[in-house]
């Protein structure tokens, strides 16, 4: 059988923290795509539930499903966990009375279902009153149709899901109209303002990042600039003595945490805790961060390179975009970062380019330009998973 890998999609609510994470099948070849779409299906429970494991993809969130007519026949039980999934009704099927059946059954069974667009799609009407969700597309829609969408919406379901939101702006849009969650890559991409200054925190966490990541600072000058952040050094002797890293010798300082972990995880970890400290950031979007700088990490890993720390670099600072509003090249420019660093970034060029693409296309769900060096999908599919987990790991412990 074609291997499929599996597209995981943060779901968010108002507040930007994830609330769900949807599992999709990413299709990796033009055989992949002959396959059915139940057939696709049944892949992704099977490698979610069973292979990789539902709490390595979404933790303690909910994993959201999308159904075909198949698994809403009357007849059919679902083999899955009621209070750990949300089962989505695309917008494609035939409303049939067996699967209106189904879809009660699958209510009756304790299941929770999103409605995929039933606004332009009268036939699902039939099934609204048994969903908890429901999902509108605003990828065509304008602002004007988004805003008068989600007046009739509101009026007829109390939980709204807005998908294809790809900017800040229409998150804004729907965010003011009332909408529950949000599901969109508007958080990967850069929301940018011209005519202010960076604030002092955004500052000295651009000189930290700046001063850790370059080759010719040596370990006494990082700890002299860590030890100057009371919070940073706090969190970092914290980090140190927890079960994170199950020492028997307590950690109490910050030359101490030094020794202990060696340049290369000081400058990892103590990156990662800067980042975090940015408290007006969402939580989301300091994780992006991470599983970019891991996965780039790993990436190179696999592929036998070396420097694999400079791959973790790019990966991070990748993402400064997000984290200081400001454009990736006005970020960059200024810094003391090496010129393949830079051209990376800027350009994506050379093999750090390459496994920033690489990344980015997982982070997208883009598998067709998912690839790096000889690594296999398998490797590939193995990376993406590792970062995740890795960056959960070290949220939950900063």
């Amino acid at each position: 059988m074609a291997e499929i890998f599996i597209g995981r999609q943060p779901i968010y609510t108002r507040d930007l923290e994830v609330y769900a994470y949807e599992l999709m099948p990413h299709l990796t070849s033009d055989a992949d795509r002959t396959l059915s779409a139940d057939t696709a299906t049944s892949q992704v429970i099977i490698n979610s539930f069973m292979e990789i494991g539902i709490d390595k993809l979404v933790g303690k969130k909910i994993a959201f499903l999308t159904l075909t007519e198949h698994f809403l026949h009357s007849d059919y039980e679902l083999p899955l966990p009621a209070d750990k999934v949300i089962l989505k009704i695309p917008s494609y099927i035939n409303v049939t009375p067996e699967v209106i059946s189904g879809v009660e059954n699958l209510a009756k069974a304790g299941f929770k279902l999103a409605l995929d667009n039933y606004l332009q799609h009268p036939a699902l009407q039939a099934l609204s009153s048994m969903a908890s969700v429901i999902d509108i597309n605003i990828e065509d829609l304008a602002d004007a149709e988004i805003r008068a969408h989600l007046r009739i919406l509101k009026k007829l379901h109390p939980i709204v899901l807005a998908d294809h939101v790809t900017t800040h702006e229409k998150y804004e849009i729907c965010r003011d109209a009332g909408v529950d969650y949000f599901q969109g890559y508007f958080l990967n991409r850069p929301r940018i303002i011209k005519g202010e200054s960076l604030d002092s925190n955004q500052m000295s966490v651009i000189n930290l990042l700046s001063t850790l990541h370059n080759p010719e600072t040596d370990t006494d000058t990082i700890v002299d600039v860590i030890s100057k952040d009371i919070s940073l050094s706090y969190k970092l002797v914290q980090l140190m003595n927890s079960a994170f890293f199950s020492r028997n010798s307590k950690i109490d300082s910050i030359q101490h945490a030094t020794v202990m972990l060696g340049r290369k995880q000081l400058c990892t970890w103590a990156s990662m805790m800067a980042l975090s400290g940015m408290d007006d950031k969402p939580r989301e979007q300091v994780r992006i961060s991470m599983i970019r700088a891991r996965s780039c990490e790993l990436l190179a890993t696999k592929a036998g390179l070396a420097n694999a720390d400079v791959f973790f670099t790019v990966g991070m600072f990748s993402s400064l975009d997000l984290l200081m509003n400001r454009s990736l090249e006005e970020l960059i420019t200024p810094l003391p970062l090496a010129d393949n660093i830079s051209a990376a970034l800027l350009n994506r060029t050379g093999e750090l380019g390459e496994a920033l693409n690489c990344t980015l296309a997982q982070e997208q769900g883009d598998w067709v330009n998912t690839r790096f060096a000889n690594l296999t999908p398998e490797d590939l599919s193995d990376t993406n998973i590792e970062a995740i987990n890795w960056a959960e790991d070290v949220l939950n412990n900063i």
